[in-house]
């Protein structure tokens, strides 16, 4: 073991342990200094280093393209077998729906008719299909169709008004 250390070391505890700071930061910085010399690294460490970090970077850029396309395979996949499964529910609730809706317009018609040959007044006939309207709404089954109704009208104002915004004309 080399003494120069050795006594250091000594140095720096008892000045420790006296609470002499200055003293033992002075050994410490003496030990450090005989330890670890103050020499950059070599030119040919410094070159091998940044080519690893390099061949590395590279490697996980690799690695990231290639977990991107097995994810937009894997969201394809998943987008498909969504659209596959859930046709079997959306379309028989849009039929039920749709049929709700020609079942009230046929209703509004026939009391719209029966009204006027009765010689009821307009208040009357609006009354009638303000509560023909109102029952068809509250129909739960009728409620969610209307509800994703409007998601999709929105849906589709939405994608409209980013087609007529990107013109960059204002309406005149």
């Amino acid at each position: 073991m080399n003494d120069d250390l050795t006594s250091g070391y000594r140095r720096w505890l008892e000045a420790d342990e006296t609470g002499l700071d200055q003293e033992g930061d002075a050994a410490l910085v003496s030990i450090f200094q005989e330890i670890a010399p103050a020499e950059p690294p070599s030119v040919a460490f410094t070159s091998r280093t940044m080519d690893a970090i390099a061949a590395e970077a590279a490697r996980d850029a690799r690695q990231a393209k290639l977990t991107r396309r097995a994810a937009a395979v894997a969201g394809t996949a998943g987008l498909g077998a969504a659209v596959y499964f859930g046709a079997g529910i959306v379309l028989p609730a849009m039929a039920s729906a749709l049929l709700a809706l020609f079942d009230f317009l046929v209703g509004a018609i026939v009391r719209t008719s029966a009204g006027v040959q009765a010689g009821s007044g307009l208040w009357s006939l609006l009354g009638s299909l303000g509560h023909a309207a109102s029952a068809f709404v509250a129909d739960p089954k009728v409620t969610f169709v209307l509800l994703v109704l409007q998601g999709f009208a929105i849906a589709a104002l939405v994608a409209l008004q980013r087609l007529l915004g990107s013109d960059g004309e204002p309406f005149k």
